[in-house]
């Protein structure tokens, strides 16, 4: 199957494929339950294999190892939003940045460790290196449809997992929103919905770098 890479403002949606690794993730560094915070020295999605297709061929995507960890956290409801004020507030030593963007339901927050809560999402930092952040999952994701096909089949299967946001300009083309709480998860979920029969591609939205002044 031909993989297409697409290029939308700033948003980056690509073709994306991800499959487990026999090694177990890594345990958690310590856990708050007021949120039920889980906080990580490394990626807990560091030994499962990452990556996204271009044409045919396979670009991996390994989390940045290394702290600084440039973050993106998103929230649904108000209990995420107090879920990530809570993080903000109580570990002013882990957080060593953050600036919330209030239009998009998002924070964008230097660590120096990772975190996770079913309260809200969380993306990895993709492709990083020493000089700059480098890509940002969204939870949302493209499908593009073969041709006449009816995307209601696929909203049946993923009801629990994909929310209709709209339809694209092009034909046969939808963003789904994810309802899901980490981008390893999105990647998995895109991965897992490419391979289908009715499916050109399914492509999650991303952010390419940015800056926290």
């Amino acid at each position: 199957m031909k993989k297409i890479l697409l290029l939308t403002g700033v948003l980056l949606s690509l073709g994306l494929f991800c499959a487990c690794s026999d090694d177990d993730e890594l345990e958690t560094d310590s856990y708050d339950p007021t949120y039920k915070v889980s906080y990580y020295n490394h990626d807990p999605g560091l030994n499962v294999k990452q990556g996204y297709w271009v044409d045919d061929g396979f670009i991996e995507m390994v989390p940045l190892k290394k702290p600084p960890y440039y973050i993106l956290v998103k929230w649904s409801d108000e209990k995420g939003k107090e879920a990530i004020d809570y993080i903000l507030e109580k570990n002013p030593g882990v957080v060593s940045k953050s600036a919330e963007m209030t239009i998009n339901n998002e924070y964008r927050i230097i660590t120096s460790k990772y975190f996770e809560s079913p309260y809200f999402f969380v993306s990895s930092t993709y492709n990083s290196n020493e000089h700059y952040p480098g890509t940002l999952v969204l939870p949302q994701i493209i499908i593009k449809m073969e041709d006449g096909k009816d995307v209601n089949t696929i909203e049946e299967l993923y009801a629990s997992e994909l929310t209709l946001e709209r339809k694209q300009n092009l034909k046969d083309m939808y963003l789904f929103n994810c309802n899901l709480k980490t981008s390893r998860d999105v990647l998995r979920l895109a991965a897992e919905i490419s391979q289908h029969d009715l499916v050109q591609w399914a492509e999650p939205n991303m952010y390419g770098i940015y800056i926290i002044d």
